[in-house]
């Protein structure tokens, strides 16, 4: 991969979508928006924090027992997160019990101070902080809204998660890996007045109450063989922008109005009433940035009339979204961005996505262009501002959730391209603005948001040709979906078919209905190899089975071994779903998701027209690739058998050397398509599949799986011991779909096929492939014209998704060492895209060993490095 060059995109490509053959000329304003963002600290946000909190003391006071005894209680908690996060130890259970019942004490004494619905609470704080949050101008920005109050930032919110942090507030700016800035008076804030506010109240606190398993706050922090997410917040949902582009918050506030009136319950008229406080909000919230835009334009009219000139233009702007229906396609732009930030300051900042935003902008790029008050190079210059902003956010985690999360991508998604969902099969739906979205992204070169092309038979060759071209360049974007293998897979999620074709990607790469679900996407992640290493541990297994019956005895163990562990998970995240009922509405992303207004409920109590939730299986190919090297050197072969076999794994192969050797590089793995790991991958992806989808969440929708991990695979594989595959103790696991580490050695064709048999109508929640590829192969024209080639039969073969990692190992190695020649080196992870410099030491060598495609000594030649 090269580090990044800006210019001018492809004319051939370009010339065929209707753009002059002479492209895109150079934007000086958007190279001066990406250095900005690159040079920018991250840097701790407490505004949300400290503007809810004090709003809730007022809506939501605590009552005059919990204010005296509650410290008490605050105190030991802290002391027990403290010494469970340094330590990794669980709580004791004598310690949960008291907890629980202490926090039950708290609910019922909130319950009786309750004066109002707590749906309307809430409201009220999000509207005292959107009427508060600072507003903040950067200079060539030509859309407005932070997110935070850095340029590039991290929001706390103690009201799902955020305590989780304070045990490291004292050293998160020092930290090794993804430092924050704080200050001194934030820290105290939280310690003194934010944390002993929330402690009893948060979602983390309050769902061990809806939890039969006492033990499920040890299992929420260990790490080993489940981790779960959705303690942090709700996320990973689409809203629907283009019911705000057509009506506005106003159009909107009329619609909870009509309804208020037929309301059939006190439930239905209070979610009605916070509908329309936060409404109000957002409205006051673009009046507000109006006032700004204008205030600082006549500041800088002396100095700066041209900057003064386009503030104007935007305080008018916002003098009109997202109020009112926007016009113009500058309108549409700014009323999607503000609605975007103000979302985000209600819950957690991961996975709120765009939906398919060439179709419902086009519009009103189409009149403006044609009306000639907008050219094409100015698209570029207000889609680049988008794109800009969509990266000033960063989630927040603590030591241990970096390291399955590492990155910092806020997951943002973005749609284009595929077919329209009317029609007996749809016509293409790729337009102008699909590659103009796509030239902003090669003049940006940002890690987010998420790039998502959805490919047809039919889909544009130019528009092909562009995309294959921009991922040659490295970054990992666009990722490719096969809507023929993806339309179906919703449909066996009981999604009509209108909607499946009107698919988008949430997050990193799963596949939903946009504007009217939640599918709470990325709610957990399942170890598999955790699962089978349980089983290879039965003594008896390992002893006493008949070599004749041990593959199904093995298998049949893994597969009541597998339910278990899913039963567990399903049934911590069913806790988790229930506190964010009952105890933290959202009125604002409910409003904006369509079927709540019309069922008078929130999206966490089943509003939405479709609900789901995704759980992920991790670690796929180690799993196949282990029952692989145990039918063929213990039942086929009978080299050992399967006590010596484990003997040597529980040593992590000290002194059987040759034993491992053999593992690594003489038994068939995963993605060398010879044929029995393969039919392994697929029998565990289905029987993962169908496991998961026998439980139905509380919201009474389906489980739906996936196959992508982010970096759960380098957490989950630090914690777990040696594997029959030859794997030793404490390295990664295979990433999503991908084969292991070294397995691609057959090329990528053969790694491509052998991901075929995983994915498939089973699989609804989404997949993620990354298939490394070097740059002198994937690179210019001729790289192009080949991977589409590799795309066509992988697409043609069954495959559902893949995203392509252009990478130079060499420049890798020396982004690790001299990390501040490489600022804005981008790299794909497992669904999202990364600074390689805001990686783990262990994730940055997991790419590095991705990109030698296992040849000898990429993982020594980083040694030393820092």
């Amino acid at each position: 991969m090269q580090t990044v060059k800006m210019g001018p995109a492809p004319s051939a490509a370009v010339a065929n979508h209707g753009i002059p053959a002479s492209g895109i000329p150079a934007l000086p304003r958007l190279e001066r928006l990406r250095e900005a963002i690159l040079a920018a600290p991250y840097g701790l946000c407490t505004q949300k924090a400290e503007l809810m909190t004090e709003a809730m003391r007022v809506e939501a006071p605590q009552s005059r027992l919990a204010k005296h005894l509650a410290p008490l209680h605050f105190d030991a908690l802290r002391k027990a997160l403290e010494d469970n996060l340094a330590s990794g130890a669980p709580v004791e259970r004598w310690q949960l019990q008291m907890s629980k019942r202490l926090q039950e004490l708290w609910l019922r004494l909130d319950q009786r101070a309750q004066t109002q619905p707590l749906v309307v609470s809430f409201a009220k704080a999000l509207a005292h902080t959107l009427a508060r949050a600072e507003l903040q101008i950067h200079a060539d920005e030509l859309l407005v809204g932070n997110p935070t109050r850095h340029r590039v930032g991290a929001a706390l919110h103690p009201d799902y998660g955020g305590m989780l942090l304070m045990p490291e507030l004292d050293r998160l700016d020092a930290r090794a890996v993804n430092p924050m800035r704080t200050t001194p008076g934030q820290r105290w804030r939280l310690e003194h007045e934010v944390f002993p506010f929330w402690f009893s109240r948060s979602v983390m606190a309050r769902g061990p109450l809806f939890a039969a398993d006492l033990e499920l706050p040890n299992k929420l922090t260990e790490g080993r063989r489940f981790v779960l997410t959705q303690f942090a917040g709700i996320s990973h949902v689409t809203p629907d922008f283009p019911r705000v582009l057509e009506l506005g918050f106003v159009g909107i506030r009329e619609q909870l109005r009509e309804a208020r009136r037929d309301a059939r319950s006190d439930e239905q008229a209070a979610f009605y009433e916070a509908g329309e406080i936060v409404a109000s909000a957002v409205i006051e919230f673009g009046a507000r940035w109006s006032r700004r835009c204008a205030d600082e334009a006549r500041r800088l009219e002396p100095s700066d009339p041209a900057r003064a000139a386009e503030l104007r233009e935007l305080a008018q702007i916002l003098a009109r979204v997202p109020a009112h229906p926007a016009r113009s396609f500058h309108e549409a732009l700014q009323s999607v961005i503000s609605t975007w930030v103000a979302v985000h300051q209600e819950s957690f900042q991961h996975g709120v996505s765009f939906g398919r935003v060439d179709q419902y902008l086009w519009p009103y790029y189409e009149r403006d262009l044609a009306a000639g008050r907008i050219d094409r190079a100015r698209a570029v210059e207000l889609l680049g501002c988008v794109l800009a902003k969509a990266s000033e956010q960063l989630p927040l985690f603590n030591q241990m959730a970096t390291e399955f999360f590492s990155g910092l991508s806020s997951a943002s998604g973005l749609t284009l391209g595929g077919t329209t969902n009317h029609g007996a099969t749809g016509a293409d739906a790729s337009n102008e603005l699909t590659s103009l979205w796509l030239l902003a992204y090669d003049r940006m070169r940002l890690r987010q948001p998420n790039l998502h092309l959805r490919l047809h038979e039919r889909s544009p060759r130019a528009l092909r040709e562009l995309a294959f071209e921009i991922i040659g360049r490295g970054g990992g974007q666009p990722a490719l979906f096969n809507e023929a293998q993806i339309i179906p897979a919703l449909r066996e999620l009981g999604v009509s078919d209108e909607d499946a074709r009107n698919f988008s990607i949430v997050g990193c790469v799963e596949w939903g209905v946009p504007y009217s679900s939640f599918p709470a996407a990325g709610a957990g992640f399942i170890s598999l190899p955790a699962v089978l290493d349980e089983v290879l541990r039965e003594p008896t297994l390992r002893s006493h089975v008949a070599l004749s019956s041990l593959m199904a005895t093995i298998w049949s163990a893994f597969c009541e071994r597998l339910a278990e562990t899913v039963c567990e998970a399903v049934a911590g995240n069913d806790a988790i779903e229930r506190a964010h009922a009952q105890c933290r509405p959202t009125p604002l992303l409910s409003i904006l998701v369509d079927g709540c207004i019309e069922a008078g409920r929130d999206v966490t109590q089943a509003g939405a027209r479709y609900d789901s939730t995704g759980i992920q299986g991790v670690g796929l190919a180690d799993v196949a690739d282990s029952l692989a090297a145990i039918e063929e050197l213990v039942v086929e072969q009978g080299r050992l058998s399967l006590a010596e076999l484990m003997r040597a794994v529980d040593l992590d192969f000290r002194g059987h050397d040759q034993l491992r050797s053999r593992l690594v590089e003489k038994v068939p793995k995963y993605g060398q398509d010879h044929g029995r790991p393969e039919r392994w991958a697929a029998e565990v992806a289905r029987a993962y599949a169908e496991e998961l989808r026998r439980h139905r969440n509380p919201r009474g929708g389906p489980y739906a799986p996936g196959f992508w991990s982010m970096t759960t695979h380098v957490g989950f594989g630090a914690r777990l011991g040696a594997l029959p595959s030859g794997r030793a103790a404490g390295r990664p696991l295979a990433n999503g779909v991908s084969p292991t580490n070294g397995a691609d050695s057959r090329g990528p064709t053969a790694s491509l096929l052998a991901v075929t048999g995983v994915g498939g109508a089973h699989v609804s929640n989404g997949l993620a492939l990354n298939e490394s590829l070097d740059p002198q192969l994937a690179g210019g024209p001729t790289g192009a014209a080949l991977v589409d080639a590799l795309t066509r039969g992988y697409f043609a073969a069954g495959g559902m998704q893949v995203q392509y990692n252009v990478i130079d190992v060499n420049e890798l190695i020396d982004a690790k060492r001299y990390p501040d020649r490489h600022r804005g080196l981008v790299v794909r992870i497992s669904g999202y895209s990364a600074y390689f410099n805001d990686l783990t030491p262990t994730m940055k060598d997991e790419l590095i060993a991705r990109a030698s495609h296992g040849r000898p000594g990429a993982q020594v030649s980083t040694e030393g490095a820092l």
